[in-house]
């Protein structure tokens, strides 16, 4: 029976996305507001670990990451090199999909999870579970929609948005939960502070597609296939394969964006037909909110908002798993209902 609840999701990113999808499907009413017009084709988080697929396959969602995802046969081996055409340095061996489903089948004394990771790109995952988020009809989808400003109190919380048009409006809800990554506006309207180690690293990031770079490894006497490939040199280089195999980031301490074309050449070290897609700069940081939610003053009630993802940490560029966990087990406390089992 549908819950009487409206729940506001600010940050259509993968986390605000699993929430969504979550909580339409215990129909719970939701409004997702995302400021972009659509799913941006831009690479972030690469991989979902063991206990985000575990979440998946609880939401009928585990078999359509996959398919959508690195094929299984690939290995997701990490290696430490000098470039793509030398002996790596350091070579560190992880199975593929079919392999690790392989151990899981073997294994019964509770020490496997039910689900290995799986390799797969931010803009392959986002569209799919929009998709997902658009069958459920307690799930409303606002893309287009910026977040401006919000109000808490005892009967619940309001936020002002901006459509693309200009036009302005104010929805209502008893919670509302910001998934709006690490300058969240919603964590800076509650005043909620981060703290850590922040600028460690500034780096560029720079998608590539190049058709036949995969095809290729291993390149003479250099690494066999993979998903990380670490480059020992002053600049903190590191290449990372993703789901199509046709696309891989590249990340370094340069100067410019056509610098980042220049060290790609330098690390494949083949002769190639590429096109860099997009560059942007980027900075490591190690931070963690001081808290994770407010509430209204009224005693025994619970608090109308809260942050989740990057909104709440921000650790490595790629990594989401923690906050998708979070986010799921924040569907069930929003619904005040009990989680559903494993399948």
């Amino acid at each position: 029976m549908p819950i009487d609840k409206q729940v506001l999701i600010i940050g259509a990113g993968p986390v605000g996305l699993t929430l969504a999808v979550d909580l339409g499907r215990r129909g719970i009413a939701c409004t997702l507001v995302e400021r972009n017009e659509a799913p941006q084709f831009l690479p972030k988080m690469e991989r979902c670990n063991a206990r985000t697929m575990e979440i998946f396959r609880r939401m009928g969602l585990v078999e359509k990451v996959r398919e959508a995802g690195l094929r299984s046969d690939i290995p997701m081996d990490v290696f430490v090199i000098l470039s793509m055409a030398e002996p790596p340095l350091l070579h560190m061996p992880y199975p593929s999909i079919d392999e690790a489903r392989a151990r899981i089948r073997a294994c019964n004394d509770g020490t496997q999870p039910l689900e290995p990771y799986q390799l797969i790109s931010q803009y392959t995952l986002e569209p799919l579970l929009k998709a997902e988020a658009d069958r459920l009809p307690s799930v409303k989808v606002r893309y287009g929609c910026e977040f401006l400003s919000l109000h808490q109190d005892v009967a619940g919380v309001s936020a002002t948005i901006r459509s693309s048009d200009g036009q302005t409006e104010t929805l209502a809800g008893a919670y509302l939960v910001g998934c709006d990554g690490g300058s969240s506006r919603v964590r800076k309207s509650l005043g909620i502070a981060l703290h850590g180690e922040g600028n460690l690293l500034e780096l560029r990031q720079a998608l590539f597609r190049c058709d036949e770079l995969f095809d290729k490894i291993p390149i003479g006497e250099g690494p066999g296939h993979g998903r990380h490939y670490h480059v020992a040199d002053g600049q903190a280089t590191f290449l990372i394969m993703q789901d199509s195999t046709r696309h891989f980031t590249l990340h370094s301490v340069v100067e410019s964006d056509e610098d980042m074309k220049a060290m790609f050449e330098s690390t494949i070290s083949v002769p190639v037909d590429y096109e860099m897609l997009s560059c942007a700069p980027w900075r490591q940081n190690l931070l963690l909110a001081d808290r994770a939610r407010t509430r209204a003053s009224r005693r025994g009630r619970g608090p109308p908002c809260r942050t989740d993802g990057r909104a709440r940490h921000e650790y490595r560029r790629w990594r989401c798993d923690r906050f998708i966990l979070e986010t799921c087990r924040n569907a069930c406390r929003l619904g005040r209902a009990k989680p559903f089992g494993f399948l």
